[in-house]
Protein backbone atom coordinates (compact mmCIF):
# COMPACT_ATOMS: atom_id res chain seq x y z
CA UNK A 1 0.00 0.00 0.00
CA UNK A 2 1.46 3.62 -0.52
CA UNK A 3 0.83 6.61 1.47
CA UNK A 4 -0.76 9.56 0.56
CA UNK A 5 2.82 12.36 0.26
CA UNK A 6 0.85 14.57 2.50
CA UNK A 7 0.99 11.84 5.13
CA UNK A 8 4.45 10.38 4.83
CA UNK A 9 5.65 14.09 4.81
CA UNK A 10 3.61 14.93 8.39
CA UNK A 11 5.55 11.48 9.64
CA UNK A 12 8.33 12.97 8.94
CA UNK A 13 8.23 15.94 10.65
CA UNK A 14 6.59 14.54 13.89
CA UNK A 15 9.82 12.17 14.00
CA UNK A 16 12.47 15.00 14.07
CA UNK A 17 13.90 15.81 17.44
CA UNK A 18 16.01 19.06 17.81
CA UNK A 19 19.37 18.59 19.06
CA UNK A 20 20.14 19.15 23.12
CA UNK A 21 21.25 22.76 23.72
CA UNK A 22 23.24 23.17 27.39
CA UNK A 23 23.47 27.07 26.64
CA UNK A 24 19.51 26.94 26.94
CA UNK A 25 19.86 25.36 30.61
CA UNK A 26 19.42 27.99 33.38
CA UNK A 27 22.45 28.88 35.31
CA UNK A 28 22.03 27.20 38.35
CA UNK A 29 21.77 29.44 41.63
CA UNK A 30 25.16 29.75 43.75
CA UNK A 31 24.43 28.75 47.20
CA UNK A 32 24.49 31.57 50.13
CA UNK A 33 27.28 31.16 53.03
CA UNK A 34 23.82 31.50 55.34
CA UNK A 35 22.63 28.15 53.12
CA UNK A 36 25.52 26.74 52.66
CA UNK A 37 25.77 26.68 56.84
CA UNK A 38 22.62 25.51 57.54
CA UNK A 39 22.94 22.84 55.32
CA UNK A 40 25.87 21.55 57.71
CA UNK A 41 24.19 22.32 60.32
CA UNK A 42 21.18 20.18 59.48
CA UNK A 43 23.84 17.11 58.97
CA UNK A 44 25.80 17.45 61.64
CA UNK A 45 22.90 17.95 64.33
CA UNK A 46 21.78 14.56 62.59
CA UNK A 47 25.00 12.68 62.82
CA UNK A 48 25.19 13.93 66.66
CA UNK A 49 21.33 12.86 67.55
CA UNK A 50 21.92 9.36 66.03
CA UNK A 51 25.58 9.28 67.46
CA UNK A 52 23.50 10.27 71.46
CA UNK A 53 20.11 7.48 70.67
CA UNK A 54 23.33 4.59 69.88
CA UNK A 55 24.58 6.23 73.07
CA UNK A 56 21.79 6.04 75.48
CA UNK A 57 19.97 1.98 73.94
CA UNK A 58 23.63 0.41 74.66
CA UNK A 59 24.06 2.24 77.87
CA UNK A 60 20.91 2.06 79.39
CA UNK A 61 19.55 -1.00 78.20
CA UNK A 62 22.33 -2.96 77.13
CA UNK A 63 24.52 -2.49 80.14
CA UNK A 64 21.62 -1.63 81.88
CA UNK A 65 22.68 2.17 83.71
CA UNK A 66 20.12 4.42 84.28
CA UNK A 67 19.48 7.61 82.20
CA UNK A 68 21.66 10.19 83.05
CA UNK A 69 21.36 13.12 80.43
CA UNK A 70 24.15 14.81 81.77
CA UNK A 71 26.52 12.02 80.77
CA UNK A 72 24.69 11.80 77.02
CA UNK A 73 24.85 15.66 76.66
CA UNK A 74 28.53 15.23 77.40
CA UNK A 75 29.14 12.89 74.59
CA UNK A 76 26.82 15.57 72.21
CA UNK A 77 29.60 17.86 73.11
CA UNK A 78 31.85 15.59 72.60
CA UNK A 79 30.71 14.85 68.50
CA UNK A 80 30.10 18.36 68.44
CA UNK A 81 33.33 19.24 68.64
CA UNK A 82 34.77 16.42 66.97
CA UNK A 83 33.18 17.69 63.44
CA UNK A 84 33.81 20.88 64.16
CA UNK A 85 37.20 20.16 64.76
CA UNK A 86 36.98 18.56 61.22
CA UNK A 87 35.83 21.70 59.27
CA UNK A 88 38.16 23.31 60.53
CA UNK A 89 41.03 21.22 59.13
CA UNK A 90 38.58 21.30 56.20
CA UNK A 91 38.97 25.13 56.03
CA UNK A 92 42.71 24.99 55.65
CA UNK A 93 43.25 22.46 53.04
CA UNK A 94 40.30 24.54 51.30
CA UNK A 95 42.58 27.67 51.93
CA UNK A 96 45.28 25.85 50.54
CA UNK A 97 43.66 24.73 46.99
CA UNK A 98 42.42 28.88 47.15
CA UNK A 99 46.09 30.00 46.88
CA UNK A 100 47.13 27.52 43.81
CA UNK A 101 44.02 27.97 42.30
CA UNK A 102 44.20 31.48 42.02
CA UNK A 103 47.58 31.14 40.07
CA UNK A 104 46.41 28.91 37.61
CA UNK A 105 44.15 29.75 34.61
CA UNK A 106 42.93 27.10 32.13
CA UNK A 107 40.93 24.16 32.05
CA UNK A 108 40.62 22.19 35.00
CA UNK A 109 42.30 18.53 34.14
CA UNK A 110 40.18 16.54 36.62
CA UNK A 111 37.94 17.69 39.14
CA UNK A 112 39.99 18.76 42.48
CA UNK A 113 42.40 20.38 39.57
CA UNK A 114 40.93 23.80 41.04
CA UNK A 115 41.69 27.03 38.54
CA UNK A 116 41.17 30.67 38.66
CA UNK A 117 37.80 30.12 37.85
CA UNK A 118 37.10 28.12 40.98
CA UNK A 119 38.67 30.70 43.08
CA UNK A 120 34.45 31.81 44.06
CA UNK A 121 33.39 28.54 44.95
CA UNK A 122 36.74 27.98 47.06
CA UNK A 123 36.23 30.97 49.59
CA UNK A 124 32.61 30.50 49.88
CA UNK A 125 33.74 26.75 51.01
CA UNK A 126 36.17 27.70 53.29
CA UNK A 127 34.23 30.60 55.25
CA UNK A 128 31.11 27.60 55.43
CA UNK A 129 33.58 26.15 57.05
CA UNK A 130 35.14 28.19 59.08
CA UNK A 131 31.58 29.16 60.04
CA UNK A 132 30.49 25.95 60.61
CA UNK A 133 33.00 25.28 62.56
CA UNK A 134 32.29 28.08 64.84
CA UNK A 135 28.24 27.12 65.04
CA UNK A 136 29.63 23.64 66.44
CA UNK A 137 31.31 24.91 69.09
CA UNK A 138 28.88 27.05 70.02
CA UNK A 139 26.11 24.52 70.00
CA UNK A 140 28.65 22.74 71.91
CA UNK A 141 29.39 25.07 74.93
CA UNK A 142 25.44 25.28 75.35
CA UNK A 143 23.56 23.67 77.88
CA UNK A 144 20.07 24.50 76.27
CA UNK A 145 20.93 23.47 73.00
CA UNK A 146 22.05 20.13 74.41
CA UNK A 147 19.38 19.13 76.51
CA UNK A 148 17.19 19.18 73.48
CA UNK A 149 19.62 17.60 71.59
CA UNK A 150 19.56 14.72 73.79
CA UNK A 151 16.12 15.11 74.49
CA UNK A 152 15.85 14.15 70.74
CA UNK A 153 17.81 11.26 70.53
CA UNK A 154 16.25 9.93 73.83
CA UNK A 155 13.17 9.99 71.74
CA UNK A 156 14.61 8.16 68.85
CA UNK A 157 16.02 5.31 71.14
CA UNK A 158 12.70 4.78 72.82
CA UNK A 159 11.31 4.22 68.76
CA UNK A 160 14.17 1.99 68.19
CA UNK A 161 13.90 -0.22 71.07
CA UNK A 162 10.32 -0.11 70.77
CA UNK A 163 10.05 -0.99 67.17
CA UNK A 164 12.68 -4.29 68.41
CA UNK A 165 10.34 -5.26 70.73
CA UNK A 166 6.91 -5.36 68.90
CA UNK A 167 8.90 -6.97 66.04
CA UNK A 168 9.92 -9.86 67.89
CA UNK A 169 6.62 -9.99 69.82
CA UNK A 170 5.26 -10.12 66.12
CA UNK A 171 7.77 -13.35 65.98
CA UNK A 172 6.05 -15.32 68.78
CA UNK A 173 2.73 -14.46 67.90
CA UNK A 174 0.33 -17.49 65.86
CA UNK A 175 0.90 -21.03 67.26
CA UNK A 176 2.99 -19.44 70.84
CA UNK A 177 -0.17 -17.14 71.12
CA UNK A 178 -1.97 -19.92 71.95
CA UNK A 179 -0.32 -21.83 74.21
CA UNK A 180 -1.50 -22.05 77.83
CA UNK A 181 1.40 -20.67 79.36
CA UNK A 182 1.84 -17.59 76.63
CA UNK A 183 0.68 -15.06 79.49
CA UNK A 184 2.74 -16.34 82.27
CA UNK A 185 6.06 -16.78 80.17
CA UNK A 186 5.51 -13.51 78.24
CA UNK A 187 7.58 -11.10 81.02
CA UNK A 188 11.14 -13.76 80.66
CA UNK A 189 10.21 -13.81 76.72
CA UNK A 190 10.03 -9.96 76.33
CA UNK A 191 13.59 -9.63 78.09
CA UNK A 192 15.00 -12.16 76.63
CA UNK A 193 13.80 -10.26 72.97
CA UNK A 194 15.31 -7.19 74.90
CA UNK A 195 18.78 -8.09 75.15
CA UNK A 196 19.12 -10.24 71.95
CA UNK A 197 18.28 -7.50 69.89
CA UNK A 198 19.69 -4.65 71.22
CA UNK A 199 23.20 -7.03 71.29
CA UNK A 200 22.78 -7.11 67.54
CA UNK A 201 21.79 -2.88 67.74
CA UNK A 202 25.38 -2.82 69.46
CA UNK A 203 27.20 -4.87 67.31
CA UNK A 204 25.86 -3.03 64.51
CA UNK A 205 26.66 0.47 65.31
CA UNK A 206 30.53 -0.10 66.71
CA UNK A 207 32.13 3.16 66.20
CA UNK A 208 29.85 5.56 68.05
Amino acid sequence: MRWPKWFRTRAEKTTRTRPFDETALPEPVAPTLEQSVEEGMLLAEYATRMAVKNHIVVDTIQYGNSYDPAMHSMEAAAMLRELASEQGVAAGRIEEDLEAAEKLGGDAMHPHDYRKVDVDNLRLRRDAAVALAAALRAKADSPEELEALVERGRNDAWDEVRRAIEAGLDAFSGAEALKADYEREKPARLKLLIWRDLARLEEQRTGY
